[in-house]
């Protein structure tokens, strides 16, 4: 071969190898998967319904306790959403158990929110969703030394079942998906915190604000709330984590109309309700 056709081969090969090396490049992000970005930090993470989710401003819970103790807070609290898995019967109208306690502690656990990130919600009311999702993605999971955990009155009033005597570890009731969620979480995060807090009292008030129902009257078909709470509260004892009773002498209810004191609708706390809870577990996190 003559030196003019070594000289051309040599070129061909590197146009080639610089032409391969920018392909793998381009490659790279679909062979080897995109890592989380953990751009955001949190001391304290919250878990939970819309006692804690249903207001994201400076008078939120969470952000209250930031105010309060000088620290960083994430809020993954979601309205409507509920210890145990309900899709049971793979109804639609239970597709977001992605976002129930055991699916978020899942994704918690595994550092990974794929599953949160399929879920696309029709409601207006949860259009928001996908934007918190997005906030727990962004998360460095690591950086969190306190998980509060609020769920139970979802559960209460869809009437989910407490316990499964013949499987303690049943997702789809609410002492099965508890010990599921505390398994996940301690096996990934040992030395993590853990507090859950219980549902509030509740009361069941018309357009009027007027009833007679509370959750000493209704049973939606799984057990007054009360029940609901110390279902909690026994397997918080048998797990070692926390549990904070916001249901036992907490809120007055001598009255019906006590409802006003510390609620907007009966259920949600208002902005003293939510002061009066912030303070609790602020205190709580002190020690």
């Amino acid at each position: 071969m003559n030196t003019d056709r070594q000289k051309s081969v040599i070129k061909e090969k590197i146009i080639y190898g610089i032409c391969g090396v920018i392909v793998m490049l381009a490659l790279l992000p679909f062979l080897t998967g995109s890592e989380r970005k953990t751009d955001t930090q949190a001391q304290v993470l919250f878990l939970g319904d819309s006692i804690v989710g249903q207001y994201r401003d400076e008078t939120s819970i969470p952000m209250l306790i930031a105010q309060m103790l000088d620290v960083k807070v994430a809020n993954g609290a979601f309205g409507g959403t509920t210890m145990s898995l309900q899709n049971r019967d793979w109804r639609d109208a239970y597709y977001w158990d992605g976002l129930s306690c055991t699916q978020l502690a899942r994704a918690v656990a595994a550092q990974d929110f794929g599953l949160q990130q399929t879920i696309r919600t029709k409601d207006y009311v949860t259009m928001d969703f996908i934007d918190y999702v997005d906030e727990l993605d962004c998360l460095d999971l690591t950086s969190v030394e306190t998980l509060v955990i609020s769920y139970g009155m979802n559960d209460y009033t869809t009437g989910s079942s407490i316990c499964n005597e013949d499987d303690p570890t049943d997702p789809y009731t609410m002492q099965g998906a508890m010990r599921v969620g505390i398994d996940y979480l301690r096996r990934s995060y040992p030395q993590l915190r853990i507090i859950f807090i219980s549902p509030t009292y509740c009361w069941f008030v018309n357009t009027q604000g007027v009833t007679d129902e509370t959750c000493e009257t209704n049973d939606f078909g799984g057990g007054y709330l009360e029940d609901y709470v110390e279902a909690q509260r026994q397997v918080a004892q048998e797990s070692g984590v926390e549990f904070v009773d916001l249901y036992h002498a907490y809120y007055p209810h001598e009255e019906f109309m006590d409802w006003v004191l510390y609620t907007n609708d009966g259920i949600h706390p208002s902005e003293q309700g939510r002061e009066k809870i912030a303070g609790t577990l602020a205190e709580l996190l002190r020690d």
